[in-house]
């Protein structure tokens, strides 16, 4: 027998887990169930509207960005894919640095070899063809700290593939994996 959650912690984790789709209904059964934490267990489901909003609306602008013309960055074909750089690159089992850096073109792409392509396609059950043109293009930009100095700094020089793999934090098993010129 399961016991019945005692801490709002507890009652807003359970309440996570069921709550697709969110509905009147199912409010309606939670905060009869626990009225002690009804405020919360509706702002809870506010927050989680909010942020399956803010998840579409960003899907939204990546697709629309692509059929424009523009440039889509990696992260937001991951989000379009369901994902984050940071789960793509646990599963990938590469350096989360790695990722980001593709993602905002500190690694040269022309060095990128086509296993992270294949892998990363695969991972996201995308066209090799259109995932590597991804990787190709995809530049996003870091918000500009502000500062004293008259001029904005610049990007300095890409890294190569392999300077981003010998200098990351991988076990010495993974850089092999990642350097060798395997498919």
């Amino acid at each position: 027998m399961i016991s019945a959650p005692e801490t709002l912690d507890d009652v807003l984790f359970e309440f996570h887990q069921v709550a697709d789709p969110i509905s009147p209904e199912l409010l309606n059964v939670w905060t009869g169930r626990y009225p002690q934490f009804a405020d919360e267990i509706r702002a809870h489901a506010v927050e989680i509207m909010d942020m399956e909003l803010l998840a579409s609306t960003q899907a939204s602008a990546a697709v629309q960005s692509q059929h424009v013309g523009e440039a889509v960055t990696l992260r937001a074909a991951l989000q379009e894919a369901g994902t984050t750089l940071r789960d793509f690159a646990d599963r990938l089992d590469i350096s989360r640095s790695i990722v980001s850096d593709i993602n905002s073109g500190r690694i040269d792409p022309q060095t990128i070899p086509k296993r992270f392509a294949r892998l990363g396609a695969a991972q996201i059950d995308k066209a090799m063809d259109w995932f590597e043109s991804i990787v190709m293009s995809s530049r996003e930009t870091a918000p500009t700290p502000a500062f004293k100095a008259k001029v904005a700094p610049s990007a300095g020089r890409q890294r190569t593939w392999e300077e981003a793999i010998r200098g990351s934090d991988m076990d010495e098993d993974r850089r092999s994996f990642w350097l060798s010129d395997e498919g």
